[in-house]
C-alpha cells in the first residue's frame, strides 16, 4: 500500500481584492461644468446632433462666442450642451421686444442618452442662471414647445410634461400662452 505525504499548506489570509476598487474607480464619474469655448465648438455640435438638434458649426460658434454657453463633462467627454445668448423681454407683454438686452434666453439642453438621469439639465439650467445674474439679466426664459395645452399649463406639466418641462417647474418658472408657444420665465434679480 502506498503511502502520500501530507502537504500542509499555510493558511492564506484572503487580501480584498484590487479589482473592485478598480471597477469603483470607473463608477466614480467626475463631472464639471465650464463654459463652452471655441475650441469645444465640434464637440458640442455633434452632441446636439446626437440629440436630434438641426445646427451647424457656425450656428453654435456664432452663440458660444457670446460667452454664455455651457457644457457638461463626464470624465473630461462632453455629454449635454446647454446654449443661451442675451435676449429683451416684456415682461407685461409676454413677448421677447423691446430695446434692453434684459433677459437671457436658454436653447433646450442637449444631454446624450448614455448621461441622461444624473441631473445635467439642472446643472446647466443653474450655470446658465447664474451667468445671467453676474451680467445683470432680470430673467432667464425658454419656449417649451408650440402646441398650447388645455387648462392650467402647470397642472398639465405636472402630469404629463417631459423632464425639461418639471425641471423648470420645480426651480419656480412661471409658465405664459404666447404666440409662439409656451414661455417658461424666472425673474433671478431682485431690483432695489
Amino acid at each position: 500500500m502506498e503511502t502520500f505525504k501530507e502537504e500542509k499548506k499555510p493558511i492564506q489570509t484572503q487580501k480584498p481584492e484590487t479589482r473592485k476598487k478598480f471597477i469603483y474607480l470607473l463608477d466614480e464619474d467626475q463631472t464639471e461644468v465650464k463654459k463652452l469655448s471655441l475650441e469645444d465648438v465640434e464637440d458640442a455640435a455633434k452632441v446636439m446632433l446626437k440629440c436630434g438638434f438641426e445646427v451647424t458649426e457656425k450656428e453654435v460658434a456664432d452663440i458660444v462666442k457670446i460667452g454664455m454657453s455651457f457644457g457638461t463633462y463626464v470624465n473630461r467627454m462632453l455629454v449635454g450642451v446647454g446654449l443661451g445668448w442675451p435676449t429683451t423681454f416684456n415682461y407685461e407683454k409676454r413677448t421677447l421686444t423691446g430695446k434692453e438686452l434684459n433677459a437671457l434666453y436658454m436653447e433646450d439642453p442637449a444631454v446624450l442618452l448614455s448621461h441622461e438621469g444624473r441631473n445635467i439639465r439642472r446643472m446647466l439650467l443653474h450655470e446658465r442662471e447664474k451667468e445671467a445674474v453676474k451680467n445683470n439679466l432680470d430673467y432667464s426664459i425658454a419656449y417649451l414647445y408650440q402646441d398650447l395645452p388645455r387648462g392650467e399649463i402647470s397642472d398639465y406639466i405636472r402630469e404629463t410634461g417631459s423632464q425639461l418641462e418639471k425641471l423648470y417647474l420645480s426651480e419656480q418658472y412661471e409658465f405664459f400662452r404666447t404666440d409662439k408657444g409656451v414661455l417658461a420665465v424666472k425673474k433671478i434679480t431682485q431690483k432695489s
